[in-house]
C-alpha cells in the first residue's frame, strides 16, 4: 500500500497555475481574483493590491484637486496687466520720444531764427542804399530844375526793378510736420492657443458673435484674422482683425450679360462672385468671377485684376492656391475640366498668371460630371466635389497634386453637399441630408461634428474657427 506526506499530496493536486499571481512567487493557494490586475491571487496579496489601490485613488483623488485649484485661478488678469504696462511704457516712450524731438526741434528754429533774422537784416540794409541812392538820383535832377524823359525813365526802371526785387524776397521759417497714421504704429491683439487632445476637434464655447446680413458665403485668414464675406445682393464686406466692419467697391467687369451655362447650372451674371479664398502665400484674398479673376489686398483695401485666358471661353467655377506658385482654377462645364496655372508676384503683390502648365479635360472620364466645389490643406491635398448631371448625386475625393485620386469619401445612404479643410488632416463635411461631421485622414474616420456649420466653418488665427451658423452670424469659437 502506497502512502504520501501532506506535502507530497499538496504537489500533486494543486495545480501551478492556481496558486497566487504576485509579483514575487508566492506558493499560497490563489482563492481570488483581483478585479484590477486582473490576477488570482491569495486573501493576503488581494488586501494588499486592494491598499495599494487605494492609496492610488487617494493619490489621484489629490492631484484631481489640486488640477482643479490650479484651473480656478486661471485669469487673464496678469495678461491684462502686463499689457496695460507695455501700454503705457510705449505711450510714455513715445512721449519721451516726441518731446525730446520737439527739444531739439526747438533749437534748430531757435538757430534758424537767429540766422534768418541776420540774412534779413542785411537784405533789409542792401534795400534801404539802394533806394537811399534812386532818391538821391531823383533829388539831384530836381534840384537843377531840368528833368529830362530819359533820365526820368532809367530812374523809375531802377525803382520798378528794385520793387520786383522786393516783392520776390521770402523770408519766412517753415516746418514741415509730416501726417502719419499713428494706429499703425502699434496694435494689440490676443494670443490664445491651446492643444486639444480629443480626437473630435470639439469647440469649447463660442467668445464672440458677429452680426453679418443675408451673407451666402465667407472665406477668413488664418494668418491675419480678418474676414471677406459676400452678401446676397453681391456685395463683399471686409472684417479685419479689430472687427471693424466696411463694405467694399466690389470688382466690376466690362462684360454685364448674363449667361447660360449647361442644363445643370442656372442663369449667372459675369459680375456674380463664384469663389472666395484665402491664399496664405500671397497674403491675398482671391476672389473668383465668371470671366475673370480678382486679387484682394487688405492693406491697401484695393482690387487688382489677374489677367488669366479662360479655356474655350468656358466660365470659371472654382480657385484653390496649393502652394507659392501654383494655382488650381475648374470651369463650370461638363467634363471636370481643371487647370493648374504658375503664377509670381512683384513688389506690389501684383499677380501674374504666367502659364497654364497643366490642363484636365476630362478628370474622371464621365463627361456628364462636373465640380461643384475645390478646395486644398495644408497637407497639400486636394479636395473636389463631384456632381453628375442635375441629379442629387454627389461625390468628394481627395487627390494628390496630380490629381491621382487617393480616396472616396461616402456617406452612409447620403451625400457631401459641401466639405471644408481643417488644418492638414481634417476635414469638416456638411451631408446634402443637413447632417454634419468631421473626417480625420489619419484614421480614415468619420466623427460626428459637435456643431453645424450651415454656411461654412474656417480656421481664424491660432486655435480658433469662424462657424457659419446662419445667414445673419458669424461665431467665434476655440477649438
Amino acid at each position: 500500500m502506497l502512502s504520501f506526506s501532506p506535502s507530497q499530496v499538496s504537489s500533486v493536486a494543486i495545480d501551478p497555475r492556481s496558486l497566487c499571481q504576485n509579483e514575487i512567487e508566492c506558493s499560497k493557494i490563489a482563492n481570488h481574483s483581483c478585479h484590477h490586475c486582473p490576477k488570482s491571487l491569495c486573501l493576503e496579496h488581494l488586501n494588499e493590491h486592494n491598499t495599494r489601490n487605494v492609496i492610488r485613488a487617494e493619490v489621484l483623488s489629490q492631484e484631481l484637486t489640486d488640477l482643479m485649484e490650479i484651473v480656478s485661478s486661471l485669469t487673464t488678469e496678469k495678461a491684462s496687466e502686463n499689457t496695460h504696462n507695455k501700454l503705457d511704457a510705449w505711450k510714455n516712450q513715445m512721449f519721451d520720444t516726441i518731446e525730446n524731438m520737439y527739444k531739439s526741434r526747438l533749437d534748430e528754429i531757435n538757430y534758424l531764427e537767429t540766422e534768418l533774422n541776420q540774412r534779413g537784416d542785411i537784405l533789409k540794409e542792401y534795400l534801404q542804399s539802394k533806394i537811399s541812392s534812386i532818391g538821391t538820383q531823383l533829388l539831384q535832377i530836381q534840384n537843377i530844375g531840368e528833368i529830362s524823359e530819359k533820365e526820368l525813365s532809367s530812374i523809375e526802371y531802377d525803382r520798378n526793378q528794385l520793387t520786383q526785387f522786393f516783392e520776390s524776397i521770402q523770408c519766412e521759417l517753415h516746418i514741415n510736420a509730416n501726417n502719419i497714421v499713428l494706429k499703425d504704429l502699434i496694435n494689440v491683439y490676443n494670443l490664445f492657443s491651446c492643444k486639444s487632445t480629443s480626437p473630435h476637434r470639439t469647440p469649447i464655447k463660442s467668445y464672440r458673435t458677429i452680426s453679418v446680413q443675408s451673407m451666402k458665403k465667407f472665406a477668413s485668414s488664418k494668418e491675419n484674422e480678418s474676414i471677406l464675406w459676400l452678401d446676397n445682393e453681391r456685395k463683399l464686406h471686409y472684417i479685419d482683425r479689430r472687427f471693424q466692419t466696411r463694405i467694399l467697391a466690389a470688382p466690376q467687369t466690362l462684360i454685364t450679360s448674363a449667361i447660360m451655362l449647361s442644363e445643370h447650372h442656372k442663369r449667372i451674371n459675369n459680375d456674380d462672385i463664384v469663389d472666395i479664398k484665402w491664399c496664405s502665400f500671397l497674403e491675398l484674398f482671391l476672389v473668383l468671377l465668371p470671366r475673370s479673376l480678382f486679387s484682394f489686398d487688405q492693406k491697401t483695401n484695393q482690387f487688382q485684376e489677374i489677367s488669366v485666358s479662360r479655356y474655350k471661353n468656358y466660365p470659371f467655377r472654382c480657385i484653390s492656391c496649393f502652394n507659392s506658385t501654383l494655382i488650381y482654377i475648374s470651369y463650370c462645364t461638363l467634363g471636370t475640366y481643371i487647370e493648374l496655372w504658375k503664377y509670381s508676384y512683384g513688389h506690389e503683390n501684383d499677380i501674374y498668371m504666367n502659364e497654364c502648365i497643366k490642363r484636365w479635360d476630362c478628370l474622371t472620364n464621365d463627361k456628364n460630371e462636373w465640380i461643384s466645389h475645390m478646395n486644398t490643406n495644408s497637407n497639400s491635398t486636394i479636395g473636389l466635389l463631384i456632381c453628375r448631371g442635375s441629379s442629387i448625386y454627389k461625390r468628394f475625393e481627395l487627390r494628390d497634386e496630380n490629381l491621382y485620386l487617393l480616396t472616396i469619401i461616402q456617406l452612409e445612404n447620403d451625400y457631401v453637399d459641401a466639405f471644408f479643410p481643417f488644418q492638414h488632416n481634417y476635414w469638416f463635411i456638411k451631408s446634402s441630408s443637413g447632417k454634419y461631421y468631421m473626417y480625420s485622414v489619419d484614421k480614415s474616420t468619420f466623427y460626428v461634428s459637435a456643431f453645424d456649420f450651415p454656411f461654412g466653418v474656417q480656421e481664424f488665427g491660432i486655435n480658433s474657427i469662424v462657424i457659419g451658423i446662419e445667414q445673419e452670424k458669424l461665431i467665434l469659437s476655440d477649438i
